[in-house]
């Protein structure tokens, strides 16, 4: 290994942890315990939050969920109906699924203690390198490197790497090694995602205030604006169509149901609707519709966008009597916003109502 290398990591190490002891944000899971360690609990569920989803959102949250359940313990006992309806606005539910799944097995092979072992954290439910290293590094100051976002960008513009990202997953691990902390693991690694955060940003970086632009290729080379390189996509984010159906009885409630245990929004609630389809004139209409006597009130549409496509849904009211729907799942009008309903499912709801 060039000592380059090890002098660039060294230098950068230093300065990071610096700049961290006096700018570091103030996030409710970086609590210090006795040990000056955070609590593992807290880190595995805020890390399991951050998947997808900004930091600013999470804070708020993870207070309420800590609230509801401070251990470990406590939330291995919940249902998973339990988890889905607090999940409700966060998205990605197969996070909450996951999170349930692995805490349950936490508690039931390793009393509750989140362990210590990266394979023993690999293998469990939604827990991949990223977070198996983070939980090793953050949790417990081991001498690991996780590679976020933040990270990887700040290694690509220290570089010059000038290739998308996805394209040096290697080369950046390869890299991220050299800046492995012996001692301070548990600061460096959140020193480099606070900096990636607030300095070293995806768009217009503040070098006029970067403590280690004079390690930075990307900066001598005046390339930050443009690393990480972008890649380049020329296909459009598809569409899907769907009808929705609010049926609301005399008593101000609202009928709803359990989505399929596969698939999107799987276990959810939503109000009836059809399925989702690429093609709008093959949309089916659901069966609950048939048992609606006389025409049902059109009330517009809404899109919703999902990572991977964005959902058109032409949304109908009906008032119906409760009586007629034998066996069907009820929820309160001005209990909505309280219910596992997902947020398209309350945007549809509030079109409607």
């Amino acid at each position: 290994m060039p000592i380059i290398n090890k002098n660039k990591a060294k230098y950068v190490q230093r300065f990071l942890l610096k700049w961290y002891e006096k700018n570091k944000r103030d996030l409710p899971w970086r609590k210090l315990q006795e040990n000056q360690l955070p609590n593992p609990y807290y880190i595995l569920v805020s890390e399991f939050m951050l998947q997808q989803t900004t930091v600013n959102t999470v804070v708020k949250r993870f207070n309420e969920f800590i609230h509801l359940w401070p251990s470990l313990k406590q939330l291995s006992l919940i249902t998973e109906n339990r988890i889905l309806k607090f999940w409700s606005g966060l998205g990605y539910y197969n996070r909450a699924r996951n999170l349930l799944k692995t805490v349950k097995i936490i508690s039931r092979d390793f009393k509750s203690k989140i362990p210590q072992n990266y394979d023993q954290l690999i293998n469990l439910p939604g827990v991949g390198e990223y977070t198996a290293k983070a939980i090793l590094g953050i949790a417990y100051n081991k001498s690991v490197m996780p590679l976020d976002a933040n990270i990887e960008r700040i290694i690509a513009r220290l570089y010059g790497f000038q290739l998308p990202l996805i394209k040096m997953k290697s080369e950046l691990k390869k890299k991220s090694n050299d800046f492995i902390s012996n001692n301070y693991s548990n600061h460096l690694i959140q020193a480099f995602m606070d900096y990636g955060s607030l300095i070293c940003t995806p768009r217009n970086p503040d070098c006029s205030s970067c403590l280690i632009k004079t390690k930075c290729l990307s900066y001598k080379k005046n390339l930050q604006n443009i690393i990480p390189v972008k890649v380049r996509s020329n296909s459009t984010k598809r569409k899907k169509y769907s009808r929705a159906y609010i049926l609301y009885n005399e008593k101000n409630e609202i009928l709803v149901r359990k989505r399929s245990s596969k698939g999107m929004l799987a276990s959810m609630l939503e109000v009836p609707n059809d399925n989702w389809v690429i093609n709008k004139k093959s949309l089916v209409q659901d069966k609950i519709v048939l048992t609606i006597k006389g025409k049902m009130q059109s009330k517009g549409s809404i899109e919703y966008s999902f990572s991977h496509f964005d959902l058109e849904t032409e949304v109908f009211f009906a008032k119906v009597k409760k009586k007629i729907f034998t066996n069907q799942k009820w929820i309160k009008k001005s209990n909505i916003n309280k219910t596992e309903l997902p947020t398209v499912m309350k945007k549809i709801v509030k079109v409607a109502l």
